[in-house]
């Protein structure tokens, strides 16, 4: 019997940082450049992904057998702010996103990462889909605006 294979949606140009103060760090446009740079350096090794909320325990997507919510594509900055493409969000996460069950993200980043030899001194790891929990960067628009 042939493997059914995973149907997947796409998001294109979600702000999921920005320039400012969050969580008493200060974040420069210049660091939002270097994220872009490391990413753009990084991006075959370092795969930054998504997930639901901050915690570990990833157990709406292990009961499906799933690696990641999604994985992040095509990383720029624009103006002051971060934006990604989400790609290969498996449908069930998709819906749930479009019901309204995940709104706001929340950006996981690497401070002063090693790799190869090369120092950055910020790399996305993660952007985590948020649903009851209150962003800490609060400028950033509703990912299905």
């Amino acid at each position: 019997m042939p493997k059914k294979e995973l149907e997947t949606r796409e998001l294109k140009d979600i702000e999921i940082f920005s320039a400012g103060t969050w969580n008493g760090d200060i974040y420069t446009e210049a660091d939002i450049e270097s994220l872009v740079s490391a990413y753009e350096k990084t991006k075959e090794k370092v795969k930054p992904f998504l997930k639901l909320g901050h915690n570990n325990d990833q157990q709406l997507l292990q009961a499906d057998g799933l690696p990641a919510a999604g994985w992040i594509s095509n990383l720029r900055k624009e103006g002051e702010k971060l934006l990604a493409d989400f790609v290969g969000i498996p449908k069930s996460i998709y819906d749930l996103m479009k019901a309204g069950s995940y709104r706001t993200v929340s950006s996981e980043i690497y401070w002063n990462f090693g790799l190869d030899g090369e120092k950055y001194p910020y790399l996305l790891k993660a952007v985590a889909l948020l649903g009851a929990d209150i962003p800490a960067v609060s400028s950033l628009k509703d990912i299905m605006s």
